[in-house]
């Protein structure tokens, strides 16, 4: 490898699906249609919800040192992939490939790292092999805590446990897999507006529902007395389903008020009240009239959690829309303190 940086135009059918699973936060300040490769000596390292970043110095064709400013996945993405703090350390000489800035800048959001030795790996949610293709014996793994994992079994019982998905795999993510379409001609207009360079969801700014259930981060289910409490680690979100509940709401929120109830293994949740400005990080909008049923089922095993949202709302959808993922049950993982710093 050179210390040249190297330009590789995304094209054909890997350049079409890494666009349609581009995390929002690519969007608007970084070329989603193209990747580069940039090579260097890691200088900072700086790790942070909802992005950590990294300074690379990068030794351009004049032989002049540049500082690269790096961007990738949050941490809550790289934790479910088995990634912590220790993989990349001040020092190390790194190649990274990633979508370059629209601004003109030495920027990059990185998607795959390939560290020295030879391994490559994933540094989004969004992210494909790009040098290991073919050749899984070259991504990077890291360790399972054995201790952490006997105690979530240990604590695990039907619906209540974490989850998590399952990297790579479209089924478990994303929730909503393109542009939202069936959309009333009101919210279209309210789309075409939007500005994804102005997107509050860049920084800190929180998901009500249902955006949140489409997160790439951990979640967890509680009993909370007779209710349920759902703890997502994304903005450390909390959604209290009221069981046996014949309580009716007054207050609107950006989780809404919800109702559930079991029948056989099936967690059956319906939510109105519910009031945040979008339905997506699309500028795709949701009204006040919005309803939703969720359906959350354990599979035979109780090691997948299948997912199937119906959503109601006439001022923003032409018609009834589902939407469907599932969760993997991961016992040596925890629903931990988001901390983001925009």
């Amino acid at each position: 490898m050179t210390n040249t940086l190297k330009l590789t135009l995304f094209l054909g059918v890997a350049a079409a699906a890494q666009s349609v699973l581009a995390h929002h936060s690519s969007i608007g300040i970084y070329d989603t249609t193209r990747l580069i490769e940039v090579e260097g000596v890691v200088t900072s390292v700086l790790w942070r919800n909802p992005h950590p970043s990294y300074t690379l110095a990068v030794e351009d064709d004049n032989g002049e040192t540049v500082d690269w400013r790096i961007e990738a996945g949050s941490i809550s993405t790289l934790r479910v992939m088995g990634i912590g703090r220790d993989f990349i350390a001040v020092g190390d000489r790194v190649t990274l490939a990633g979508e370059p800035s629209l601004r003109g800048r030495p920027e990059l959001f990185a998607r795959n790292l390939l560290l020295d030795d030879g391994r490559e790996v994933f540094l989004s949610a969004a992210s494909k092999p790009y040098w290991s293709e073919g050749d899984a014996e070259r991504l990077y793994e890291a360790g399972v805590d054995a201790e952490l994992a006997e105690r979530g079994r240990q604590a695990a019982t039907g619906i209540f446990r974490v989850w998590a998905r399952v990297p790579n795999d479209p089924d478990s993510w994303p929730l909503y897999r393109d542009d939202v379409a069936g959309l009333t001609a009101a919210a279209e207009q309210i789309r075409a507006q939007w500005d994804p360079a102005q997107s509050p969801y860049l920084g800190c700014a929180p998901k009500g529902l249902p955006y949140v259930m489409g997160s790439a981060y951990p979640m967890e289910f509680v009993p909370q007395g007779e209710d349920i409490l759902v703890r997502l680690e994304e903005s450390d979100a909390r959604r209290l389903i009221h069981m046996n509940s014949d309580a009716a709401p007054r207050e609107y929120s950006m989780y809404g008020y919800s109702t559930g109830r079991w029948e056989e293994d099936t967690l059956i949740v319906e939510t109105t009240h519910i009031d945040t400005p979008h339905f997506y990080g699309d500028g795709t909008p949701q009204s006040r009239r919005m309803r939703l049923i969720e359906y959350f089922s354990l599979s035979d095993d109780e090691s997948r959690l299948n997912y199937r949202l119906v959503v109601d709302d006439p001022e923003t959808f032409t018609e009834i829309r589902e939407f469907t993922r599932y969760w993997a049950w991961r016992p040596d993982l925890t629903v931990e303190p988001y901390n983001c710093q925009p």
